[in-house]
């Protein structure tokens, strides 16, 4: 009968082809187990599956944490378990070395430098993991920024990119900090702020040697001198630019299909029209443009802009004269090309119309006296009827917020559309709009509308480079949207009501089916089932802009409660693109002032939610909605 037994070290048995059968000691010994020695550290921390999973077999991480249940015990372990090279290691050598204790004594970091193989290493620098060992799995420090510089991404963070490493599995993932939660050859790393850079390694100390796990080469650092910037959106520019801002060459203004193109512009005569130069003779809000040869035949050209106050907006020029509705608001929109909807939006049917308020909207209005603060809670049906869900076609999923304008346009971010570093580019095809919505998942017959889409305009300055500048996009419905009890258009702000409510410490509201907490998982606890409500103040630009470093601009403001507050909120992770809004205490109306864009995390001490200034681009909402008609 050919056929083998055999086995290693400790029974010293010869293989044999002819050896089958044991005698009856040596099979008993077979069976046996050798006992281990009671140990301090390993009789403490064993338990479960551990010997077996990660002494007698090699382990990571994950499977020490399921054995020993404990983000504390795991850490502690993992730390001891990477410094002692676990997976290298023979069994009796391993054992000693985690016996070694946390901060070592003399005869202790004797026992390191045996075991090691790694003379002069300090125990407690390699224990605590402010220095890397081998590749840095251990590494447990606060460096947070890259070989190159760049700040690193919050790891709970989904912004700029979307992490595929699960902070609630890998509890060491904390802060920004870098980590190597996939054994990158490379050392320590961690995803970056900057939206072209997804990932990059970091120079973390390497222990008992003077060097780094990567060189730390920084990138050259912007100018700090002050950069040139046009006035009056670029009305007095006399420069030689002659390229759009996606790359098209501008035409000669005194081209045959410039001049016709220009037949329906009202252009200022003192702004010289000179070769294929971009200039602003109609004063845009947006700045110089030109023509192009190609649809849309108008485009934008990439200056840098000086700020401007609230005090240069002259909208009053603007407004569409004659058509007064009620004793003080006034429609800004052709309804032709806008739809219905504008001279009645803001009041809500089950409530303004009924005379009745809802249960948090009083917060709001002592705000602009000096309020109290709460947290986010369910809102009330009907209490946003212009809260609109965008929807993912494949696969089926929540995608982003937005807002009803009117009858047949919908505003959201433009983010929730087109964002590279998420892989998201979509088109009508890809989305549609539930309208008239309360709960998250299910469907609501006879209260809510499934409306496809026709167009999608994003705002051809929209920066996802840099810092989400002018983050916001128009959608229009294939099919005008019927209003209800359920469905009604919110109002977008003037430049009065800016002035009067957008001031620090007045309080708007955020409403969502975003995550109730920065989390990971999908939990029922995690995502509400009806759609959530949340009213927060508004914080000065100045503590804004050093809140954080991307560089913030006019057409954004941020709101949340500061580190001091008592009570907590923000905007989460699937808020995107929902409205912040105000109610005006004068003609009890609600406007949309703001659009959910971008954040460093949700709730996170010392950080705020940011949102597009709606009133900064309702200009260009009109221009390019009339365009379409």
């Amino acid at each position: 009968m050919e056929g083998a037994f055999c086995h290693e070290h400790p029974f010293d048995w010869q293989c044999s082809d002819s050896v089958v059968f044991l005698e009856k000691g040596q099979a008993l010994s077979l069976l046996k187990r050798p006992r281990r020695a009671n140990k301090g550290f390993l009789e403490e921390m064993i338990k479960g599956n551990l010997e077996r999973e990660c002494l007698e077999e090699i382990c990571n991480y994950e499977e020490a944490f399921e054995a020993l249940e404990s983000t504390v015990d795991t850490d502690a372990f993992w730390a001891k378990y990477q410094v002692c090279q676990g997976k290298k290691m023979p069994r009796t050598t391993l054992d000693a070395c985690l016996e070694v204790k946390g901060i070592c004594g003399t005869s202790d970091l004797e026992k390191c430098n045996i075991h090691f193989h790694q003379p002069k290493l300090t125990c407690f620098g390699i224990l605590t993991g402010n220095c890397a060992v081998n590749l840095g799995q251990n590494y447990r420090g606060t460096i947070n920024y890259t070989k190159s510089g760049i700040e690193c991404q919050v790891w709970t963070s989904k912004y700029p990119h979307i992490p595929k490493f699960n902070a609630s599995i890998y509890p060491y993932l904390t802060e920004n900090y870098c980590r190597n939660p996939d054994d990158n050859s490379g050392g320590p790393w961690c995803y970056t702020r900057d939206p072209t850079v997804e990932r990059e390694e970091c120079p973390i100390p390497v222990c008992g040697q003077e060097r780094t796990t990567v060189e730390f080469t920084p990138r050259v650092p912007p100018s700090t001198t002050e950069q040139p910037c046009e006035s009056e959106k670029g009305m007095l520019y006399t420069g030689t630019l002659s390229v759009t801002v996606s790359g098209a060459r501008c035409l000669p203004w005194a081209s045959e299909k410039a001049k016709a193109l220009l037949q329906d512009k009202t252009i200022n005569p003192e702004v010289k029209l000179l070769e294929n130069y971009c200039r602003n003779p109609d004063a845009d809000d947006e700045g110089v443009w030109c023509v192009i040869d190609e649809p849309p035949y108008f485009e934008y050209c990439n200056l840098h802009y000086c700020d401007s106050s609230l005090e240069d907006e002259n909208e009053q020029l603007e407004e569409i004269s004659g058509r007064t509705v009620f004793q003080e608001f006034k429609t800004f929109f052709d309804e032709k090309t806008f739809g219905e909807g504008e001279a009645d939006c803001g009041t809500r049917p089950l409530f303004e119309k009924k005379q009745i308020t809802d249960q948090s909207e009083k917060e709001l209005l002592d705000s602009y006296m000096g309020g109290r603060v709460v947290h986010g809670n369910d809102a009330e049906v009907g209490s946003a009827p212009w809260q609109v869900m965008l929807y993912k076609k494949s696969p089926q999923e929540l995608l982003c917020g937005a807002s009803l304008i009117s009858n047949s346009w919908v505003l959201t971010a433009a983010h929730c559309l087109l964002y590279p570093p998420w892989e998201k580019n979509l088109t009508t095809n890809d989305i549609l709009v539930r309208i008239g919505k309360h709960f998250r998942a299910k469907y609501e017959k006879n209260k809510e509308k499934i409306v496809l889409l026709d167009k999608i305009i994003i705002h051809p300055k929209y920066n996802w480079k840099e810092n989400m500048d002018r983050d916001i996009a128009l959608l229009h419905l294939k099919r005008p949207v019927i209003f209800s009890d359920y469905i009604h258009p919110v109002c977008l702000p003037t430049k009065e009501l800016v002035q009067r409510l957008m001031l620090a410490g007045f309080k708007g509201r955020v409403t969502g089916w975003g995550n109730l907490k920065e989390t990971w998982a999908t939990s029922p606890e995690n995502l509400p089932t009806v759609l959530q409500q949340l009213n927060l103040p508004i914080v000065d630009q100045n503590t804004c802009k050093a809140s954080t470093r991307v560089k913030v601009t006019d057409n954004m403001f941020c709101a949340g409660y500061s580190p001091e507050d008592s009570k907590r909120g923000d905007a989460c992770e699937g808020d995107s693109g929902g409205p912040f809004v105000m109610k005006n205490p004068d003609d009890n109306r609600w406007y949309q002032v703001g659009i959910v864009s971008w954040g460093e995390g949700c709730d996170r001490d010392g950080k705020y939610g940011f949102y597009t200034h709606v009133f900064r681009l309702k200009k260009w909402m009109r221009k390019t909605i009339e365009k379409q008609g």
